[in-house]
């Protein structure tokens, strides 16, 4: 008899102490799986940050507007013409009295651009094309992305005008057209070709103008829109003929 109760005894503290290494290994494990969770649920999601900034010229009024990825993966962005971006000036009154894409065309291609987690994509523009045509005052300068997957991605800044070379708010630049043959780069903002009396001429870039030239091949003929600013042509799009 007393050796029964001692195996009993035995048998009972063995399924104790199994019972309670059980229960500890089942509460190492939620602990884990909790922790992982609320990891994951502290992440949180970035997006793409819009400035805008004046760059120190003299008298020029010179901007740089900027998308910056601050996501963790990339960003496309696709565009359906040469336009890459858009501005436009409000005075005190909060009236728009000039867009820039009013009255100028822009080369229909498709274009793709990725940016990678971190990148920057820059472009440079002089707002003065569009101060010109006011009087002097205090405008606010706002411009945006115009990327199909774009999401309020703008930016603003208030710029002072002088009304130096100002003209009648009613004046527009004309755009005009002509069939050139591309010769190639003078530099990053102009570049020269051969008009239709195949005289060498050369042609400024806006910024919206710039990359259809980044990989176009010498000699080929095209047909360019401008418009003349301080007796320069400036190439506003472009197009293969």
């Amino acid at each position: 008899m007393k050796n029964m109760l001692k195996v009993t005894s035995t048998a009972i503290v063995l399924i104790a102490l199994g019972g309670c290494g059980t229960s500890a290994n089942t509460s190492d494990s939620e602990e884990g799986n909790t922790g992982s969770g609320n990891e994951n649920n502290e992440i949180v999601a970035g997006s793409v940050v819009p400035s805008l900034s004046e760059e120190s010229t003299d008298g020029a009024h010179q901007f740089v507007f900027q998308l910056r990825n601050d996501k963790e993966e990339d960003v496309k962005l696709s565009m359906n013409s040469s336009q890459l971006f858009d501005y436009q000036l409000i005075d005190s009154s909060d009236t728009v009295v000039y867009k820039d894409s009013d009255n100028k065309m822009y080369a229909q291609m498709l274009q793709e651009k990725i940016l990678k987690p971190g990148e920057i994509l820059e472009m440079k523009f002089d707002a003065t094309e569009g101060l010109s045509k006011l009087p002097a005052g205090k405008y606010t300068l706002e411009v945006w992305s115009t990327a199909n997957e774009a999401e309020d991605w703008k930016a603003s800044t208030e710029v002072s005008w002088d009304g130096t070379g100002s003209s009648s708010a009613g004046d527009k630049l004309k755009v005009e057209e002509t069939s050139v043959t591309y010769v190639g780069l003078q530099d990053v903002n102009s570049i020269e070709v051969k008009n239709e009396q195949n005289e060498a001429e050369a042609m400024r870039l806006s910024e919206t103008a710039k990359p259809f030239f980044a990989e176009l091949e010498e000699g080929a003929k095209i047909k360019v829109f401008y418009v003349i600013i301080d007796g320069q042509k400036v190439i506003q799009s472009a197009e293969k003929e």
